[in-house]
């Protein structure tokens, strides 16, 4: 065996960490997976790494030729808090960047509503003398004797990581970059994040918001990885460490820990990557992903089988203006925390139990009831089958947190809380998707739900029939899918510039010399990776608007040299972009360029799902037994099924529970399962 490649994918969430091996040799894939350890997620990553290893009887760590990473880090640093003590040095006369933002009220009709707490305080911003103008024209050179005064009093605050947002920096940073060399000459220890570095565009809020949450994260981002390379070096893996971006792709460990702000949706992004490549292989262009894990759930739209890309993204409250892919999170888990308001009326989320000390029925001193203990009452879970039996499950723990904290508050029996906590977490994710499509035009209809993280499938069928959606898609190994997405993501680079210009007014050598000075920065950064400049593929867009309009849309542009008609061609895909989203098109208005942005891939080889073929009906074999389950209001007597005995063209009718090593499905009354030639579970109307 020792002569195989295997690739390693793993994924970070609040309560589990998962593990995927793929052998390129034999196309077999192993899965398992690990409690998470919120403290050093490099402790679980480890772990689960020798369980797989060791599950799949590879003979050397040495046999893993590539090693991708799906990480939360950033996420949960900025979420409770918890990144580096950072300060900003701005342009003189723009300390109050973060205060002004952009005027808007983060709940308009409330007289209470607070605006979330910058990144960085006002007492860390500092101004110093400098400034560039729009063009780039140079009107007064860093004050390099007051730059020195700042960093002396930066260091009495005993501040880790610095960041510098000067004003147009976008198109000049001779006097940013200078700042970067001052700060390191005299405070070498120090993290730097410079504004032209991480996002060289226009939009000072923006600009600074990214820089600044760029800083926050470098420090603990850099160690987090820093320990997980050595801890894989100790181990024997040679490969190198990827980490997956906010984007869908991966980029080398290295490059992460100094752009730590594009991990930020690292964990959920290749979720949404192994989504858009089931949706091919099924044939369902319009699906929705679903995945819900123990913390949170991640929803996302893929139409035309197509990711959608933003660089819109916010998180805490402040903008991070880098691609990533459009997602909608909520928190609602396994372990999100059922609990009784003010007003009397039961709740769930957006806290979670996560992974210490978990839901009660994990018997680890939670206390507080659980989505996970609520599905455990119902029976919909089994107390002996949960992770294959690894860890066993206490119906006693489970009923006993219910009843102390929610029916004696609520004055209702047992099994009506339970279901009551699985109505709200089904209306709360009901909500989240329509955040994400009807509320932006799309008809539902026309969409099916891809479901995926380890309770998912548990709740997928009532959720999609509430949302008269299509059908639903259960992947094999949906605990793991994520992980899975990772084995499908190549490596890739993103970069941006702005020059804001008319569609009439720009000259063809003007835009080919855009394009041209970013392929130069992406070839070289792919070449690192070992790709030639003929391997590497490469996609450009543009954000675009009309004149007097305040925010743009991204239009795919070719980066070859354009002729006049190249331009028409611009202005009327802009056009047909901005009618689609608004339902109107000014033709007499002029359109305007503001950012180019280039896309640069390296393609590597990706797993591949098997293909079998359909068979006869073999669900008898799969039959396990049958159990009492809570279903629409009553108990029903449930076929209970394994799903690795299920073989594609088997067929199952609800009420039913299919049961495998890191999920459980349920068929509900009326509904029918159909396996698929890939194993996946297609859930549908009888």
């Amino acid at each position: 065996m020792s002569n195989r490649r295997y690739r390693l994918s793993v994924d970070v969430g609040g309560t589990f960490t998962d593990v995927v091996l793929f052998d390129e040799k034999t196309k077999e894939v192993y899965i398992t997976k690990v409690s998470s350890t919120p403290k050093d997620q490099s402790e679980g990553v480890i772990k689960g790494i020798k369980k797989i290893i060791k599950q799949a009887g590879v003979s050397s760590y040495k046999d893993i030729s590539y090693f991708i990473h799906g990480t939360t880090v950033a996420t949960n640093a900025l979420l409770e808090r918890r990144g580096a003590k950072t300060a900003l040095i701005t342009t003189e006369g723009f300390r109050d960047v973060f205060e002004i933002g952009r005027q808007r009220r983060p709940d308009l009709y409330s007289f209470w509503a607070k605006r979330p707490k910058p990144p960085i305080p006002r007492y860390l911003i500092f101004e110093v003398p400098e400034r560039v103008l729009y063009n780039g024209e140079v009107v007064k050179k860093l004050d390099e004797n007051k730059a020195k005064q700042i960093i002396k009093e930066v260091k009495r605050y005993d501040v880790k990581s610095i960041a510098v947002c000067f004003l147009h920096s976008y198109k000049n940073s001779v006097n940013e970059r200078r700042m970067k060399e001052i700060i390191l000459e005299e405070m070498p220890e120090a993290y730097v994040s410079i504004s032209c570095e991480i996002l060289p565009e226009i939009r000072e809020y923006e600009r600074t918001c990214t820089t600044a949450v760029n800083a926050y994260l470098m420090p603990k981002v850099q160690v987090y990885i820093n320990n997980l390379v050595k801890r894989k070096e100790n181990l024997g893996i040679t490969a190198k460490l990827h980490v997956m971006q906010s984007n869908g792709g991966v980029m080398n460990a290295d490059v992460a820990a100094k752009r730590s702000v594009h991990t930020v949706f690292s964990g959920p992004a290749g979720g949404v990557l192994a989504g858009v490549y089931m949706s091919k292989l099924v044939g369902e262009d319009n699906v929705i992903t679903l995945d819900m894990g123990g913390t949170s759930t991640d929803l996302a739209l893929i139409e035309r089988s197509q990711i959608r890309l933003t660089t819109e993204g916010e998180i805490g409250g402040f903008p991070i203006k880098v691609p990533m892919i459009e997602m909608h999170t909520i928190g609602a888990g396994g372990g999100s925390i059922a609990w009784v308001d003010a007003g009397g009326a039961l709740r769930v989320g957006p806290q979670s139990a996560g992974a210490d000390p978990g839901p009660a029925c994990y018997g680890l001193g939670g206390e507080n009831p659980t989505v996970t203990d609520a599905n455990l009452v119902l029976r919909r879970l089994s107390e002996e089958n949960f992770l294959g039996g690894e860890k066993l499950l206490s119906y006693e723990k489970a009923k006993l947190a219910i009843e102390k904290k929610l029916s004696s508050k609520l004055n209702l029996p047992l099994i009506e809380c339970a279901s009551g906590i699985i109505n709200v977490v089904n209306s709360n994710m009901s909500g989240g998707v329509s955040v994400i499509s009807t509320q932006k035009g799309y008809d539902l209809r026309e969409f099916s739900l891809i479901a995926f993280g380890g309770a998912a499938p548990l709740h997928a069928a009532q959720l999609a029939d509430g949302l008269k959606m299509k059908k639903v898609i259960i992947p094999l190994s949906p605990g793991n899918f994520s992980a899975i997405g990772g084995q499908l993501a190549e490596i890739r680079y993103d970069y941006v510039r702005t020059n804001v210009k008319s569609v009439n007014d720009i000259t063809a050598s003007e835009y080919n010399e855009i394009w041209k000075e970013m392929r130069k920065e992406a070839i070289s950064h792919l070449a690192e990776e070992g790709f030639a400049e003929n391997e590497i593929i490469f996609a450009g867009t543009a954000d675009m608007r009309y004149a007097g309009q305040a925010w743009e849309l991204i239009v795919p542009v070719p980066i070859e040299s354009p002729s006049e008609r190249n331009f028409q061609k611009i202005a009327r895909d802009f056009q047909e972009i901005h009618k689609r989203t608004y339902g109107y098109i000014l033709k007499d208005e002029d359109i305007i360029f503001v950012n180019f942005r280039l896309s640069a891939v390296g393609p590597i080889p990706k797993l591949e799902f098997k293909e079998e073929p359909l068979r006869d009906n073999a669900s008898r074999k799969a039959l396990k037994g049958n159990r009492d389950v809570f279903i629409d209001g009553n108990f029903v007597k449930c076929s209970i099924y394994d799903r690795e005995k299920l073989v594609p063209g088997s067929l199952v009718i609800g009420p039913a529970i299919i049961e495998e090593y890191a999920s459980t499905t349920l068929i509900p009354s009326k509904k029918m399962a159909k396996i698929d030639k890939f194993r996946n579970i297609i859930i549908e109307e009888v």
